[in-house]
């Protein structure tokens, strides 16, 4: 079968190991296979994007390092040749014929392969970068949403060590497959270079950095080709050395810094330090300086790196000799060190190298330890790279690095030299000859630093983007089962509209302040004079009643535009408004739908504990549901109109009443009948409320009447379908389970690539469960510890004078103890809380709602020492013979100080007598921790949410129970 597309990489190299001349079809510049070469003015092809940038920012060809024009001439026939190619994967012909014309230096010169299935079919032995990204192939396609997670990865690093000349850099270039290290036989490395390999799917870009060996400042910056880096790395080297005054040229200082993103690279960095020498001593000296600084820098990282000691095995192989050696066996070294033995081709005793390669005896007898061989925990390898003649391959090395691969292979297995032959045979058996088999040395080494440094990291993140992509779809409440959706969409309207929601609240506003306390003064002050007697003349009397009416009537319009305000204009935004994960005070999380809270006060003491919960009952978002909201207004606005219909129909009733001569509310009399002073010509007559019937109260009750309860309004909805959410919200449903979708591939691929079991997966799930509440206390111990060190120090700064006689003393040893105690418990929570939340601040704090809720909010220091001093003043002198006796403060401070106290202060007898089991229980579990939880399998099964959450009642629905000891 045809190797699949995916799989071009690979094959290509396979490919080129084969043929290093197809390396003629990779661009310079971005080391990639090109799809649109170009012909520059040097000769060389490069990929079209590639060399337009390049030469945006230079005028100096990338292969040659002269100056160059920018004509680029179209390469129809090489990119004929590399369509031909990936046809040739894909359709799987029995075999092709490619020929092309090879460019740069040996311009015009004839190229042709012939490629058969079996060239393709199977991938026999893979290079470091290859046997390194097998893991990263797994996580590649949702590598843009872990992104954090693989930017957490501690990098492993490899350092090469080595004598002067012992060939350290040609091995990293073979490992790397890219030459960026110094190649000039008159120009050895000397100042650190690092190698900085980073996976970067969709990008190929390579950059050198000069900066100083701490990497605090930069020097110089700037892209480099991947073929040729090689030549800018020595062009600094060069300059850096100049600007030193006479010596050795030792800089140590400084490093070059080459990184490499490529997306076929692992996560990796090569280190490339000078060769040691034993003189002169100056120069051994500095390079010393330099091997320590390396060190140094790797016991700060946790001691993680892997070190390949490379020794020349030219003429006879003695590694007890060479200074490198000597620096990893006194620096105790050996457990993470391979040994390779270097320009194999120039050892003239193959039994010897035979025998220290693989530890054994010569043929003679005599032991690898008397022949200087030295014991390493990984091994030795032994290598022949040496590079091949002629000025083409100066700078054509790509194609270089993969004959050297291909003579390599050659040399071992089929030796000129018969005694080579049967010595080679052993350490061809036991996989100790060539790059690949130091390839599967690392492999093994870079393996274990992933299972050591990076599995729990990696699979914690995972976690926590399950934890995220899952919160964001409860909070999005959009429910797909439709009687589900039903039934949560008419207890929301419940929530929102029902006798204990916020509709309740406004009403109640309503009637104290429209009715009872508004209308109520509006109407008095309209009959006050007719309370003690309204005189007027006769023939004005109907007059008077009109103006009494109108007044009257604008109050009966007034309260039902209040009405139509209150109960009708705002119910739409009640219904719509968004339920949003919210912070109430110091440490109460909860879901707040405007000032209305879904879960009681101090039930959810983290995020993670409203996560729970919205598991247990999900939430629906009637925002989503709009038609369905637009349902019910209008249900309830029909409703709404004909009580408020009704209300103006019966107030003008009452109104008409008040003004009718016949009114029982009204007496109207003659004023000359009833006047005091007796004028026989007095035509006015006086108006006077009865005082049998009030008018008020009649009035008011009319409209109290006719105001919605909802009670009585319950079964108004029940009968509207939900119907089908907005395209808005089913587009971000679509999206969010996009994400939890890969995040579920995510979680599986870094299960394979790390090998994790079943049983440890679930260990690891119960460790994270636990963390994120013991995260969580701790930051709540944090800030109750910060309110303890407040109040310390607030009372250490009130003046002794101003204390009561009867008090405790302020200053002295006590307190100073005290506020030490206070700081120690802040600095500690903050330790373990160092690392934020737990996996995202989306909730919002929330400033004020009810006053229920706004007690669980610690009093500030200032304020305590208030509710304090009423109290102390109130309290009687002491008697002469109980005056040393010393007060029991905390029997007289105020209950709302109870929410101050420490979780180890609290004493909940109550919670005590009621569940003594469960309180020894979560004892046990403190006292043994996540050994004891795994053990006793306290996973959410039997209790195990209360355990691991540490506190009292938490498991409760709408428990805020108190925290435990």
């Amino acid at each position: 079968m045809a190797p699949e597309l995916t799989q071009l990489d690979d094959i290509f190299r396979q490919v080129a190991r084969k043929f290093p001349e197809v390396t003629d079809w990779l661009c310079p510049i971005r080391g990639l296979l090109m799809e649109d070469p170009v012909k520059a003015e040097d000769g060389f092809n490069y990929e079209r994007a590639a060399i337009q940038t390049w030469l945006e920012a230079s005028d100096v060809s990338p292969q040659t390092r002269e100056r160059m024009g920018k004509l680029l001439e179209e390469n129809i026939c090489l990119k004929g040749v590399i369509q031909q190619f990936k046809a040739f994967l894909k359709d799987g012909v029995r075999e092709v014929t490619l020929a092309w014309t090879h460019g740069g230096l040996t311009d015009n010169t004839k190229r042709k392969v012939t490629l058969a299935p079996s060239d393709v079919e199977s991938i026999s032995r893979k290079e470091m970068c290859q046997e390194l990204s097998k893991f990263f192939k797994e996580l590649d396609p949702v590598e843009d949403l872990l992104h954090s997670t693989l930017d957490g990865l501690k990098v492993p690093k490899i350092v090469v060590v080595g004598d002067e000349s012992a060939g350290k850099s040609t091995i990293l270039e073979m490992l790397a497959m890219l030459p960026v290290f110094p190649r000039n036989a008159r120009c050895c490395t000397r100042m650190a270079i690092h190698l900085r390999l980073r996976r970067t799917p969709g990008v190929s870009r390579a950059t050198l950095t000069v900066s100083s060996a701490k990497g605090e400042t930069k020097d110089v910056s700037m892209d480099m080709p991947q073929e040729n880096g090689w030549l800018l790395v020595e062009e600094q080297m060069k300059r850096l050395q100049q600007e030193l005054s006479e010596g050795s040229k030792i800089i140590s200082d400084k490093k070059i810094i080459v990184e490499v993103h490529r997306p076929d690279v692992p996560c990796l960095d090569l280190v490339d330090l000078p060769g040691m020498v034993q003189s002169p001593p100056d120069k051994a000296r500095q390079i010393e300086a330099i091997y320590e600084q390396q060190l140094n820098d790797d016991k700060s990282n946790g001691n993680q790196c892997i070190y390949l000691a490379v020794v020349a095995a030219s003429g006879q192989a003695q590694p007890h000799t060479k200074k490198s050696v000597e620096f990893i066996v006194k620096h105790g070294l050996q457990g993470r060190t391979c040994g390779i033995f270097s320009k194999c081709d120039e050892n003239n005793d193959a039994d010897a190298l035979r025998a220290l390669t693989l530890g054994e005896c010569t043929e003679d007898g005599e032991s690898a330890e008397s022949l200087g061989g030295i014991q390493l925990a990984n091994g030795w390898v032994a290598t022949m790279l040496k590079a091949p003649n002629g000025e083409h391959f100066k700078h054509h090395n790509f194609e270089r690095i993969y004959l050297q691969q291909k003579q390599e292979a050659d040399w071992f297995e089929n030796p000129m030299v018969p005694d080579r032959k049967k010595h080679f045979a052993s350490l061809l058996a036991g996989r100790a000859a060539g790059v690949f088999a130091l390839v599967a040395r690392v492999d093994a080494g870079y393996l274990k630093h992933l299972q050591e440094n990076w599995k729990e990291f990696a699979v914690r993140r995972i976690f926590e983007k399950e934890a995220e992509a899952e919160f964001r779809l409860q909070l999005l409440g959009v429910v797909e089962d439709v009687d589900e959706r039903q039934r949560l969409a008419q207890q929301e309207v419940q929530r929102r509209l029902g006798p204990d929601s916020e509709m309740t609240t406004m009403r109640n506003a309503f009637v104290k302040e429209v009715i009872n306390e508004t209308t109520e003064e509006q109407v008095r002050q309209v009959l006050k004079d007719f309370a003690s007697g309204y005189s007027c003349e006769a023939h004005n009397f109907r007059e008077v009643l009109k103006n009494k009416k109108d007044e009257l009537m604008s109050i009966l319009e007034n309260v039902l535009k209040e009405m139509q305000a209150c109960m009708v204009d705002k119910v739409q935004d009640i219904l719509l408004a968004s339920s949003k994960l919210c912070k109430d005070g110091v440490s109460d999380f909860n879901i707040c739908t405007g000032s209305l809270r879904l879960y009681k006060q101090g039930a959810c003491k983290s995020q993670w504990d409203v996560q729970e919960k919205l598991k247990e009952e999900r939430i629906i978002q009637l925002c989503c549901y709009r038609d369905y909201v637009q349902a019910i207004v209008r249900e309830h606005e029909k409703v709404c109109s004909q009580t408020m219909r009704n209300l103006r129909e019966a107030g003008q009733e009452y109104i008409n009443l008040l003004v009718d001569r016949r009114s029982p509310y009204l007496q109207v009399k003659s004023s000359f009948r009833h006047g005091k002073r007796k004028d026989s010509s007095d035509s006015r007559v006086v108006i006077q409320t009865d005082g049998h019937r009030d008018f008020v109260d009649d009035f008011l009750v009319c409209c109290l009447e006719h105001v919605p309860h909802p009670e009585q309004q319950q079964d108004l909805y029940k009968c509207i379908e939900v119907g089908a959410e907005t395209p808005e919200a089913r587009a971000d449903f679509e999206r969010l389970q996009e994400v939890r979708g890969l995040v579920k591939t995510a979680r599986e691929s870094v299960i394979r690539a790390l090998a994790i079991g079943e049983d440890e997966l679930q260990q690891m799930r119960w460790k994270f469960e636990v963390d994120q509440y013991a995260k969580e206390d701790a930051k709540e111990d944090l800030q109750m510890a910060d309110v303890h060190h407040m109040e310390a120090e607030s009372e250490r700064a009130t003046p002794a004078s101003s204390q009561p006689r009867s008090a405790a003393p302020v200053a002295g040893p006590d307190l100073q103890e005290k506020c030490e105690e206070a700081a120690d418990e802040v600095a500690s929570a903050r330790s373990v809380t160092s690392s934020g939340d737990t996996w995202g601040d989306t909730w919002e704090p929330v400033t004020s709602h009810s006053a229920s809720t706004s007690e669980a909010r610690p009093p500030s220091p200032s304020s305590v020492q208030e509710e304090k001093k009423p109290v102390e003043a109130k309290k009687e002198e002491p008697k002469k013979d109980e005056e040393k006796k010393p007060v029991e403060t905390k029997k007289e401070e105020p209950k709302k100080e109870e929410a101050m106290i420490s979780h180890k202060e609290k004493k909940p007898v109550e919670a005590k007598k009621e569940e003594p089991k469960k309180e020894e229980a979560m004892k046990g579990d403190k006292e043994f921790g996540y050994a004891k939880y795994w053990a006793d399998g306290r996973a959410k099964e039997g209790g195990g949410e209360e355990a691991c959450r540490g506190r009292e009642g938490r498991a409760k629905e709408g428990g805020g129970g108190e925290r435990r000891e």
